[in-house]
């Protein structure tokens, strides 16, 4: 008896399952650059296909019906550009180019059986159109020593990418507010779509701080937001200073300083140890 309701159950979940869409395969992130691949697996069990077909958003964009010639169609929509696809018996892909344009759209694979059920299985995922930048933001203007109450101007460029970044500065953790004067702006669009952007900041050293922590944050504005920084130290002088040790010269006035430090010990303690002999 317990063999008998076991088979039962067996045969009522393999039926209730058998056509089904078993693996949708769609970029959560599509370079515009790029072909972005679609796959869609389903079972058939005992059914016959009759068509499968992709839609972006309500838009069908491609079909697949085998009893027809030729088998497959192509159709162009707004914001995409079907290049090519093949179908099987269980499977079938699609590639597509994706519009420049930073944007969100649904991908829908739709399969169907022949008569007399015409059963329908669909399965929809979400895909972006998103270029990562190849770099970390570039700080420059920061100077690797300042005079208490110097007014420094620095600026901040992010690498091309597609929405471009925004622009953020931060001075010791503490988020800078956009002033009417400050610059920020976008470069002209690259291969597709990419746009660099930048941003400046004014600021003064403060001299009761001994040090300034300054960093730049590059986000790009996606679910979830893509971030990368930059950060800059700028030590700060309250005495005075003969201008190659400060702004201008940057690290290399403060390693040349440095190495004159360790001379001079050097030389002392050299000359200590010959006069203990």
């Amino acid at each position: 008896m317990k063999y008998l309701l076991l088979l039962m159950f067996l045969a009522t979940s393999s039926s209730s399952s058998a056509y089904e869409i078993s693996e949708l395969r769609v970029p959560l992130l599509a370079d515009p650059r790029r072909a972005a691949e679609l796959s869609c697996h389903f079972n058939m069990d005992q059914y016959r296909l009759h068509s499968v077909k992709w839609y972006r958003d309500m838009d069908e964009i491609f079909r697949y019906n085998p009893q027809q010639t030729p088998s497959i169609r192509l159709f162009n929509v707004s914001g995409v550009m079907v290049l090519g696809g093949s179908c099987q018996a269980a499977r079938c892909e699609v590639a597509v180019r994706p519009a420049p344009v930073a944007a969100r759209a649904l991908y829908t694979c739709e399969t169907s059986t022949e008569g007399p059920k015409f059963l329908i299985a669909r399965e929809t995922k979400a895909m972006t159109v998103a270029a990562m930048p190849t770099s970390d933001p570039v700080i420059s203007g920061a100077p690797g020593a300042a005079r208490a109450g110097e007014q420094l101007l620095l600026n901040c460029s992010a690498d091309y990418s597609l929405p471009p970044a925004d622009i953020r500065w931060y001075i010791d953790d503490q988020l800078q507010k956009s002033e009417s004067w400050e610059r920020s702006g976008l470069s002209a669009p690259s291969e597709g779509g990419l746009r660099a952007s930048w941003r400046a900041l004014r600021l003064s050293a403060a001299a009761a701080r001994g040090a300034l922590r300054v960093r730049c944050e590059a986000e790009l504005p996606l679910q979830p937001p893509v971030r990368r920084d930059a950060t800059a130290t700028i030590l700060v002088h309250t005495g005075t200073y003969p201008d190659k040790y400060v702004a201008g010269r940057g690290v290399t006035s403060i390693v040349n300083k440095a190495m004159f430090v360790i001379v001079i010990f050097w030389t002392f303690l050299k000359t200590s140890i010959f006069t203990s002999l």
